[in-house]
């Protein structure tokens, strides 16, 4: 085992502006998280974030502050390989899985500074170099935007809004992008009665699955539906019986893993290994070190997928930018760690 550790964290906020980015309970337009840096004696650091997302998330601001501080009470620590990283964020409150993962990618920025390799290695010797995202889209014209940028998978968020409205913008988008496949994400928003007949009115299009299409997803299971369902906030609020039942429903097209909500990059590797289908991790509009950190695991997992890792308003109001992240692709960074250079918090927080 190295030598002791010492954890810091600081919190910061930053002004967002959502744009079609629907957040339940965040319409304050303001972003907050908490910025963590282990850094070892060799003077080697590595930084995480927890950044809870509001409506979603099981634990807040305060909560990861005090999970944060319960943890720092069981130094020392030490790190010196991946499974540290895993027995190290085993201590921190299941109740505040911001900050388990912003633990986590804090121990293996570390690490992978100290081994001169990026996260995505760190984890998988044999990461891709690159993997496609989507980028989310709204209309035909952001469509066309995206596809110029080199996106070939799309999300399109569908709402409750009548189903005859619905299919003539999706064919205008599809239209937009030549063979590009779509994502739709009711976020739940669909009346669970209503969700076979909704999937029937788009068979045609070239429609992956569609991501929580009701409140307790759960209750479909056994009904015929058109279309593949994609699983996102059922991950997190289902209990252990259902969510294994969801996990073996043939219906399941995607499993949508968002280490912020989830717990942690372990956790979701969990997950994925439990996926019957495609895995794509997403961010929960975190600022660039926790996209930077969802980008590294969407590589680690090397799944064919396009992830869910685009570029997205909470990023605008950073200094620093996710050097990942090019138009329609996920890419290896330049320098080791997360790709954010040496930076420690102080850099990060001034």
């Amino acid at each position: 085992m190295s030598a002791a550790l010492e954890l810091r964290w600081r919190g910061v906020r930053w002004p967002v502006q959502l744009g079609a980015f629907v957040v339940p309970g965040m319409a304050t337009g303001v972003r907050e998280a908490v910025i963590v840096e282990a850094r070892g004696a060799d003077g080697v650091g590595g930084l995480g974030e927890a950044a809870p997302l509001p409506g979603r998330s099981r634990d807040d601001i305060a909560g990861v502050e005090r999970a944060l501080t319960a943890l720092a009470v069981r130094t020392p620590f030490g790190v010196s390989e991946v499974a540290d990283v895993w027995r190290i964020a085993a201590e921190v409150d299941p109740e505040a899985p911001a900050a388990r993962f912003a633990v986590e990618v804090a121990l293996l920025d570390l690490l992978a500074r100290r081994a001169g390799c990026d996260v995505a290695r760190l984890l998988n010797a044999d990461a891709p170099d690159a993997v496609l995202t989507a980028i989310v889209v709204g209309d035909a014209a952001a469509a066309r935007v995206a596809w110029a940028a080199g996106a070939r998978c799309l999300k399109v968020k569908v709402g409750a809004g009548r189903r005859e409205d619905e299919r003539p913008r999706l064919e205008r988008i599809a239209a937009a992008a030549p063979d590009a496949r779509l994502r739709l994400d009711a976020n739940q928003a669909w009346p669970a009665d209503e969700v076979a007949a909704r999937m029937a009115a788009l068979v045609g299009l070239p429609i992956d699955f569609v991501e929580e299409p009701c409140a307790y997803v759960a209750r479909l299971i056994g009904t015929p539906l058109a279309l593949p369902v994609g699983l996102d906030e059922s991950l997190a609020e289902s209990e252990p019986a259902a969510l294994d039942a969801l996990l073996a429903w043939p219906a399941v097209g995607a499993l949508v893993l968002k280490p912020t909500i989830l717990g942690g990059i372990g956790r979701c590797r969990e997950l994925a290994a439990r996926a019957r289908g495609p895995v794509i991790v997403s961010h929960a509009l975190e600022g660039p070190l926790g996209t930077a950190a969802c980008a590294e695991l969407a590589r680690a997992l090397g799944r064919d997928a396009a992830a869910g890792v685009g570029a997205h308003p909470a990023l605008a109001g950073w200094p620093i930018g996710v050097p990942q992240i090019a138009g329609g692709w996920i890419r290896r960074a330049t320098v080791a760690g997360l790709g954010v250079g040496a930076l420690g918090l102080d850099e990060v927080c001034p």
